[in-house]
């Protein structure tokens, strides 16, 4: 058993290189998303999958570490490697930065070569940490190659038609090559064995010199610690490889270095992690080998087991990626725009926009988008505007998740219709959860209500609401605030005594009856608003389009 490595991420840690005058070389921020749980408990379990420590046992291990966009990936690999260092050799490569390189195995070799060396502090001119003139050579000759084009090139002749063709077909004796000559069909199958059988020696060759060669490389690494103080941290075995971003790749270069590195898989002392978005580098194997193939069951073949790093909740995601104060109550009403609803705290101001998100179960990469999104729209929304926040997530999030939805919904009202089959609402409570997450405001009964008592005649002494925070469904705030805004929209922002008799009973509402009246204080606010403002949904139809042209291009993944 290992014994175990226990990492704390609660600060900021600056890499520098301290050859070149403290030069800033990498930089990671606190870990926001708690990911140092999952680095520890992996540490302990990949080196006890790659080192018997009491039977001094070498074994390889090859785990899949399967985390969706956006939800933190390169972070965490790229950290917990840096920190690995101190205990284990190691290595990271980033395969998404080499995809240009058309040979995988040499990309994987290279970096090997360069981080081992420099964890050895061994100079370039030494031999110890080395790749031969003949490993390469054999490499190169190993490499992935299109056999059809070579066959031909070499053979003059398709080495299709020859296996393709039967014994006694009458073809096999009349096959010309590329000039018109008669081909000694016989002569050529031979010549294609001949080559076959070749250039598997050749791989095979290469590829036992390499494991060869990376095992003493790794225990050059681990001896150079052995003549350390005793009080100094000593690396031992297993020696660990990081492979990221490769769901990223081009799709036949993803799959060349899986095809390829499985080959150096099985290195006793060295444990692989390869990193991917799953589902994506599935879509990619389907790009290459066709629907039809079973790209879980062929990922399986390269890996002993796969680890998924949850997603995190969107309100921890979002200030990681998204400068989510700029949507803050309190910085949007000092630019003097109007803002419904309103909620005096940026935790519910967030809570209130991912609930959103959560109802139309959008990706991390969907909220991280919508997020921008919505940020950028209401920065060139002018000063001193209204704005109804959550109806405008509400539309980006549709337009981004429900297209056909959204453009139904900017036309007509939600219960247009005389049957509840027939209403667009009927749409929406089968495509979205929006039942199960609510909407929360504040109210301020002076300013509030008030203004639209005192326009009925009534004194001050009539206002029986309640100051405090009520909330309500995002089906029933959608349901009350759309009519507003449709072309040709009612005005349901009324008061009737029956609403207003329930708060005299001092708020002691049932939750059927709390549900009720929120939903009629979003009518009543959302109805006042409109007259003032004069909303339209014409208008938020412009901002979501505008908006949804706006993609943000895949960075690499840093949360």
């Amino acid at each position: 058993m290992s014994e175990p490595v226990e990492f704390k991420w609660d600060k900021k840690l600056i890499i520098r290189d301290n050859k070149n005058g403290d030069k800033v070389l990498e930089t990671f921020p606190e870990d926001k998303l708690e990911r140092v749980k999952y680095a520890n408990f992996l540490t302990k379990f990949l080196a006890d999958q790659g080192y018997d420590k009491d039977a001094r046992e070498k074994h390889n291990y090859v785990l899949n570490l399967n985390s969706e966009w956006g939800s933190g990936k390169t972070y965490f690999l790229r950290r917990w490697a840096e920190d690995l260092k101190e205990h284990y050799p190691v290595v990271y490569v980033d395969a998404w930065k080499q995809d240009y390189s058309d040979d995988p195995l040499m990309t994987v070799i290279s970096s090997m070569i360069k981080q081992l060396r420099e964890q050895a502090g061994s100079p370039e001119d030494k031999a110890v940490i080395k790749a031969s003139r003949k490993l390469f050579g054999l490499l190169k000759a190993a490499a992935p190659s299109a056999a059809r084009s070579l066959t031909k090139r070499y053979l003059g002749i398709d080495p299709v038609k020859i296996m393709e063709a039967s014994e006694d077909d009458d073809q096999l004796g009349n096959a010309t090559d590329e000039n018109g000559k008669p081909i000694d069909m016989g002569l050529a199958a031979s010549k294609v064995v001949e080559h076959l059988i070749c250039e598997h020696d050749a791989k095979s060759a290469a590829i036992e010199s390499l494991k060869m060669s990376v095992e003493q490389w790794v225990a050059t690494v681990i001896g150079k610690d052995q003549t350390q103080e005793v009080d100094e941290p000593k690396r031992t075995y297993p020696a660990f490889v990081f492979i990221d971003e490769l769901d990223r790749c081009r799709p036949s270069y993803a799959v060349e270095m899986l095809e390829t590195i499985k080959h150096i898989f099985d290195i006793p002392g060295v444990v692989f992690v390869v990193a991917t978005d799953t589902k994506q580098l599935q879509h990619t194997i389907c790009g290459v080998y066709g629907n039809g193939l079973d790209a879980m069951s062929y990922l399986g073949r390269f890996f002993h087991s796969r680890f998924t790093l949850k997603t995190p909740s969107y309100r921890s995601l979002l200030p990681v990626h998204c400068d989510v104060d700029k949507l803050a109550y309190q910085r949007l009403t000092s630019r003097g725009l109007t803002i419904w609803p309103r909620v005096d705290d940026e935790e519910t101001d967030l809570l209130n926009i991912t609930n959103v998100y959560e109802a139309l179960e959008l990706s991390a990469r969907q909220v991280i988008q919508v997020t921008e999104r919505l940020i950028s729209t209401i920065g060139n929304v002018k000063d001193k505007s209204g704005l109804n926040i959550i109806y405008l997530t509400f539309l980006l999030c549709t337009r981004e998740k429900h297209p056909h939805l959204f453009d139904e919904l900017v036309r007509k009202s939600l219960t247009q219709g005389a049957n509840y089959s027939d209403q667009l609402i009927r749409q929406f409570d089968l495509s979205l959860k929006w039942k199960d997450f609510d909407i929360h405001f504040d109210l301020e009964p002076n300013t509030d209500i008030g203004p639209l008592l005192a326009g009925k005649g009534k004194t001050p002494a009539h206002n029986t609401y309640h100051k405090g925070r009520y909330r309500c469904s995002l089906r029933d705030y959608i349901d009350a605030v759309h009519p507003h805004y449709v072309v040709g929209g009612i005005d349901q922002g009324k008061f009737d005594k029956a609403n207003a008799d329930l708060i005299v009973r001092n708020g002691k509402l049932t939750a059927i009856e709390q549900q009720a009246f929120s939903r009629h204080l979003v009518s009543v606010f959302t109805g006042k608003q409109n007259k003032k403002i004069k909303h339209k949904v014409g208008m938020y139809k412009d901002l979501v389009e505008l908006a949804s042209a706006l993609d943000w291009i895949d960075g690499e993944d840093e949360a």
